[in-house]
């Protein structure tokens, strides 16, 4: 029974497939090739006229019409540079030269910057190849169409912008823009990165990178220096460098030093510092010592801060280190130093190295000494005191940068009494002598 259903639903199908396909051929065998469409004839239409119409010779008479479209080609004018332009002063260096020092200039939105001398032209120009496009100093300040002069009144720049034109006119307008009034900023580096002294690139930490240090003044040297040395009196010694390689400069306010490509040099400002880096010491304080650098064309400057270094010593330790023994004559006096009995004269100098207490003897030890080839805490003996009725002896201890010193004091056993204290006059220092146990000393002390 299903089977014959299925049968007759087949059938049904088949048929009327076959009947639509059919009629889909017949429609294809009978339809026209081309549709007509009605046409219809286009009929003219007039405005209506208007009631507030007037003649052509009314319109006549009303002359030139009130709104007309005239040309007029593109004019030049001065652009708008107050907002872009900064002003940083003349070259502060100290030997520029105060007859035709350079103005300094830079803009804001970019890292140019440029120097003009008053009453000459600094160009600029408008870079479209950057992103976006900004004004810049002209390359070189190659001639453009566009250039500033520009001359210093007090803290301030009087500036005057000049634009030439395709028929070769220079324009100066909108009078506000072509002629204005900078203030002067402070003088700053602004291009990081494109200065270096040695292999250093500029900044704050210069001074820590090179390996620069002060301890204060020298102490030995103000004491001992003489006459040779009396110019350094006062300042400051500066260490340059490390211990096998470093040296030493003495610097007060206003000193000036130059970079010769590997060291720093100190020099009067002239002819000899044009054309290279030069630092000069701004301010000595108590913890600090303040610098100003610039580089060789005065366009660059940076403040640089020196801090004091500290150093540990112990006077106390080292004092314990001598113990006077005896006087052997009325200028020679027995220590005990380091457990070994020496013989010393006045005015001999001794300093602590890696091999012991060694006493200065030749002109070549006493240079390595004062040039710090040698260095090391030193003991002066300076000689015999009277205090409170006693013989003393009296030396000074300096420390090992030579910025601190103390003043020892040895007594002499049995040396109390009312006579005067002898003076030995002063002797050049002679080679430390070592005196055996068994020698004889007396204990006589020198006096008149």
């Amino acid at each position: 029974m299903t089977k014959k259903w299925l049968m007759f639903v087949n059938v049904g199908l088949g048929t009327l497939a076959g009947l639509l396909l059919l009629a889909a051929l017949l429609v294809a065998l009978f339809r026209p090739g081309e549709i007509p469409y009605p046409t219809t004839a286009l009929k003219s239409h007039t405005l209506p006229k208007s009631s507030f119409e007037l003649p052509k010779i009314a319109y006549d008479a009303i002359g030139q019409s009130l709104l007309e479209l005239k040309f007029a080609p593109l004019s030049m004018k001065v652009p708008d540079l107050r907002q872009l332009l900064m002003f940083f002063g003349k070259n502060a260096r100290p030997d520029a030269n105060t007859n035709a020092t350079a103005l300094h200039f830079a803009l804001t939105d970019s890292k140019s910057q440029a120097s003009v001398v008053p009453g000459e032209k600094l160009y600029l120009m408008y870079d479209r190849s950057q992103t976006p496009a900004r004004y810049v100093f002209s390359p070189k300040n190659q001639e453009t169409a566009l250039w500033l002069e520009a001359e210093q009144k007090g803290n301030e720049a009087a500036v005057k912008i000049s634009v030439r034109n395709e028929d070769g006119v220079v324009i100066n307008e909108p009078f506000a823009n072509a002629q204005f009034v900078l203030p002067q900023k402070d003088f700053v580096r602004l291009q990081p990165g494109n200065w270096e002294i040695g292999k250093f690139r500029v900044d704050g930490t210069l001074l820590a990178r090179q390996k620069v240090r002060w301890f204060g003044q020298d102490r030995f040297m103000e004491r001992h220096g003489g006459d040779e040395f009396k110019e350094i009196q006062g300042k400051q010694r500066i260490d340059f460098g490390d211990e096998n390689e470093g040296y030493f400069a003495y610097l007060g306010a206003g000193d000036c030093l130059i970079w010769d490509g590997s060291h720093w040099v100190v020099v009067a400002p002239g002819k000899d510092t044009l054309g290279k880096d030069l630092m000069q010491v701004k301010k000595v304080d108590e913890r600090m010592i303040t610098f100003d650098l610039w580089d060789a064309e005065g366009k660059n400057k940076i403040t640089l801060n020196l801090l004091k270094s500290t150093e540990q010593w112990s006077p106390q330790s080292i004092q314990k280190e001598f113990k006077f023994v005896a006087a052997r004559t009325r200028s020679q006096y027995v220590f005990e130093v380091n457990g070994e009995r020496v013989l010393l004269k006045p005015k001999d100098w001794l300093v602590m190295t890696e091999k012991g207490w060694q006493k200065l003897t030749t002109a070549e030890e006493i240079d390595d000494y004062v040039n710090r080839k040698v260095v090391g805490p030193m003991f002066v003996f300076d000689g015999i005191i009277k205090k409170d009725d006693c013989q003393t002896l009296s030396g000074t201890l300096f420390s090992n940068n030579r910025a601190e010193m103390e003043t020892v004091e040895l007594a002499v056993p049995q040396a109390c009494s009312s006579t005067t204290v002898v003076t030995i006059p002063e002797s050049k220092p002679d080679p430390i002598e070592t005196v055996a146990d068994n020698a004889p000393v007396t204990s006589e002390h020198p006096t008149e």
